[in-house]
């Protein structure tokens, strides 16, 4: 399928502490495989035909695994930002580098249960440059900060007041998840070039010109494990991974190992 999955591993994970020290956020392990190996096994069992991570911080750690014939041969291919250019700068980079105009963005440390293509066929429906995938959960972050009518955002607050969310059918109020469909060439013309952030820079911009879409994904599960207390519980129940992902592809380490 002509879609390409983009994720966003190129975070200094400052939250992390420690953990974090020489290995990114997308490649802590759980059962022993990295979560990167979860998503892309994800993305390529679902059909993609091509996977682009973008890295910057300890790149080398997820080139080692992923910089290989083994993962290429399967749509995978990692571009590296010279210096770090926020969540929308990054977004443009990885854009510039896709060979289809249908994209999916996610973030190498979101675990987002969905159905992927109910909601691509929503996104196609919507006809936006960009549509969102929202949670309706409590106690995630920047809780209720995205709001909508009829399939149109007209509200995205990211970093403001915790609201709660409203499940009201055409319009809604939920949160979220760090997962959007985009059009690349609509990315490349109106995404600005340089360091942005996606959610507190581009897309409120978007709204105001209601060019932002959005998709209910309602109470599905959602974890950010970017701080230390998340990442684990995460590790405590990486059964979910399997569940949420299903079956892992092995192989392709640099090194030789599974």
């Amino acid at each position: 399928m002509k879609i390409t999955a983009v994720i966003l591993a190129g975070g200094l994970a400052t939250r992390m502490g420690e953990v974090c020290l020489r290995t990114p956020k997308s490649m802590l392990q759980f059962a022993d495989y990295p979560f990167l190996q979860y998503l892309v096994s994800w993305f390529i069992g679902l059909g993609l035909n091509e996977i682009i991570i973008s890295t910057g911080k300890l790149s080398n750690q997820i080139e080692s695994v992923f910089a290989t014939n083994f993962w290429s041969s399967r749509g995978v291919k990692i571009v590296k930002e010279d210096s770090p250019l926020g969540t929308g700068g990054a977004t443009r980079f990885a854009c510039q580098n896709c060979s289809n105009e249908n994209v999916f963005l996610c973030n190498g440390d979101t675990v987002v249960s969905l159905d992927f293509f109910r909601l691509y066929e929503i996104h196609k429906v919507l006809d936006m440059p960009v549509t969102a995938m929202l949670t309706l959960n409590k106690e995630v972050p920047n809780q209720g900060a995205v709001f909508v009518e009829d399939g149109i955002v007209t509200e995205f607050c990211e970093g403001e007041a915790t609201k709660e969310p409203i499940d009201g059918g055409s319009h809604f109020r939920g949160s979220s998840t760090g997962c959007y469909f985009l059009k690349c060439s609509s990315v490349l013309s109106i995404f600005p070039s340089g360091i942005s952030s996606l959610e507190r820079d581009i897309l409120p911009a978007l709204v105001l010109s209601k060019m932002v879409g959005a998709v209910n994904n309602g109470l599905g599960f959602f974890l950010d494990y970017g701080i230390p207390s998340r990442y684990e519980i995460l590790k405590n129940n990486s059964w979910i991974l399997k569940t949420i992902y299903g079956e892992l592809i092995k192989g392709g380490n640099k090194n030789g190992q599974d």
